[in-house]
């Protein structure tokens, strides 16, 4: 048994009831609405962010209803943004099966996006906490920003600093919300909620760090071609750290490939090449352990407990994780 499958068997009871709330959102009356929500359902994926509220609530004392109702809100917000992502960036592959929009069309998508997003909204009212709905707010534009940034800084060259502002805002944003919120329901004090908040940032950045760093390594589990960041003019960690310090031409070559408007086998070797050449993989795998420690840090002064201990398999399981 992994150590992530150990987690949930752990907090089996907590999940259910989770599920039992989430899973009420993938029906509906409408023909079309319901295919594509069935559709949906089987690709749950791993519920890494309702793992996270729900352990943070319990770590600072215990999960509620209202525990549930904003580990679905956070869900279903992160299962749109996904939706999204695949058709601004035309992806037609999810988890190893053709994405929503190549299944259906991307109107459709936007649209089912769109509609899990108001249930999302609809999980944060039933709290009937205004403090809980002014953290919807602020995270929605904290993910907008950082997905525009991004835009911005497609097909350039960028800094150490640049990217992790994007990946701040576009990712670990998310993973602090549900720690942040979890605490709040579980009745952590204010010292707790900001620790397991900067907690679940920290988190987060080591979970981005970690997927870009995927896109440099083959891994048919991954369910997503290799080189798609490039294929997409994304330049992330290993390859800024590669660009930093590269010689001569190398850098024209890669800028030109990025903004050409196909990637050829050849490209994709080249690149390889040099962040194999220059270490990228390797800088980007010592900032995400350097993350891993911060996170760790954050934590230090929150109760001993079984649910603490959970955190911190959690933690290393984005980190050691195959896919």
């Amino acid at each position: 048994m992994s150590n992530f499958e150990s987690i949930k068997l752990l907090i089996t009871k907590d999940l259910e009831e989770f599920n039992k709330i989430f899973s009420t959102v993938f029906h509906s009356e409408e023909h079309l609405l319901n295919k594509a929500l069935e559709y949906l359902l089987p690709q749950k994926g791993k519920q890494i962010r309702p793992i996270l509220v729900i352990l943070a609530a319990k770590a600072v004392g215990k999960a509620t209803q209202n525990t549930n109702y904003l580990a679905s809100a956070y869900e279903l917000l992160h299962l749109a943004s996904l939706i999204h992502d695949d058709v601004v960036d035309n992806s037609e592959q999810r988890r190893n099966k053709p994405s929503l929009n190549k299944t259906f069309d991307n109107k459709t998508a936007v649209l089912v996006g769109d509609y899990l997003l108001t249930k999302s909204i609809n999980f944060v009212l039933l709290t009937k906490n205004l403090e809980y709905l002014e953290l919807l707010q602020s995270f929605g534009s904290l993910i907008v920003r950082g997905e525009l940034l991004q835009q911005q800084h497609s097909h350039n060259f960028i800094k150490d600093e640049d990217y992790f502002t994007v990946i701040r805002h576009k990712t670990a944003s998310l993973f602090a919300i549900c720690a942040k919120s979890g605490a709040l329901t579980g009745g952590g004090n204010s010292e707790q909620v900001k620790a397991l908040s900067d907690f679940g940032e920290n988190l987060g950045i080591c979970f981005q760090i970690k997927d870009d760093i995927f896109d440099y390594k083959s891994n048919k589990l991954l369910g997503k071609p290799l080189f798609n960041d490039i294929t997409e003019g994304k330049i992330t960690l290993p390859l800024i750290y590669t660009l930093s310090k590269s010689a001569g031409n190398e850098g024209d070559k890669v800028l030109q490939i990025l903004h050409g408007n196909t990637v050829s086998k050849e490209d994709i070797n080249f690149v390889s090449n040099l962040i194999i050449n220059y270490k990228g993989i390797e800088y980007a795998e010592a900032k995400m352990l350097e993350f891993r420690q911060q996170a760790l840090n954050c934590i230090e002064f929150i109760p001993d407990s079984t649910e603490k201990d959970l955190l911190v398999g959690l933690l290393n399981y984005v980190i050691d994780r195959e896919f």
